[in-house]
């Protein structure tokens, strides 16, 4: 997304990168915080000096959303001082580009900032198969929306029908915001991280209430049947839910 009140400027840094990424145009901080809010772009360019809300607005705004949290951004200006430098990165800027700027490091920029956020899902996804998803550098915003996220699931989680819908209505987000956040840090859909949370509360249960049949684990968990929760535990943790109850006792 550019948020960007001069329309020139704007479609001049929009043409640089239209042959590869789709587009979306803000004449100012408040249109274009409302746009990021509806479509949770993978990445901002903000003009610095603009009326209302300038760029630095649109950084701590940015940082301080839950939704948004986790979006780069880029601050495009020809203030370009130190003290600027500084007083950007603060606000949260992932990046600062000087008035005129070359076309090329323009795309450099962008893409070295969406493969930082590649490379941060891969430590997460990683981090989840070894149960160490605790370990992965988030910021507190991003760390507060997974946490309420998985408590949402765990209060739908008896609910078979559990889906995206239900979970973004839970979390009164749109299902595209819900989708965009959540691919944005762990790489999963929704349904995905759904049934990822509803396998860890069941390995916690297996453990946690040996007295309980291997079914009703099952089923307090949201699995329509014990078969679907067991091929469904064997294929992700190539062990059966009876050998890992045994070796966790």
């Amino acid at each position: 997304m550019i948020i960007e009140d001069n329309i020139d400027v704007a479609a001049y840094i929009g043409s640089q990168l239209t042959d590869g990424y789709a587009v979306a145009y803000a004449a100012d901080g408040t249109q274009g915080l409302e746009k990021a809010m509806e479509l949770v772009p993978d990445l901002i360019i903000t003009d610095l000096m603009m009326p209302g809300m300038d760029g630095l607005e649109v950084c701590r705004a940015v940082r301080g959303n839950e939704i948004l949290s986790h979006i780069p951004v880029i601050i495009v200006t020809a203030k370009v001082s130190e003290e600027d430098r500084v007083k950007g990165f603060e606000a949260g800027a992932d990046a600062y580009l000087a008035k005129p700027f070359n076309h090329d490091e323009l795309r450099v920029r962008v893409e070295k900032l969406l493969e930082q956020r590649r490379l941060l899902r891969e430590k997460y996804t990683k981090a989840v198969t070894e149960g160490k998803e605790t370990e992965v550098v988030m910021n507190d915003t991003d760390r507060r929306f997974l946490s309420k996220t998985v408590n949402a699931i765990y209060m739908l989680m008896e609910q078979r029908e559990l889906n995206t819908t239900l979970l973004a209505d839970k979390l009164c987000l749109s299902e595209r915001q819900l989708r965009r956040k959540l691919t944005a840090l762990t790489g999963d859909s929704p349904a995905s991280f759904i049934q990822h949370t509803r396998m860890e509360r069941a390995k916690q249960l297996l453990v946690s209430q040996p007295e309980w049949t291997i079914e009703v684990v099952a089923d307090s968990c949201g699995f329509e049947s014990y078969s679907v929760f067991y091929h469904a535990f064997k294929k992700l943790y190539n062990i059966s839910p009876s050998q890992y109850r045994q070796e966790g006792s």
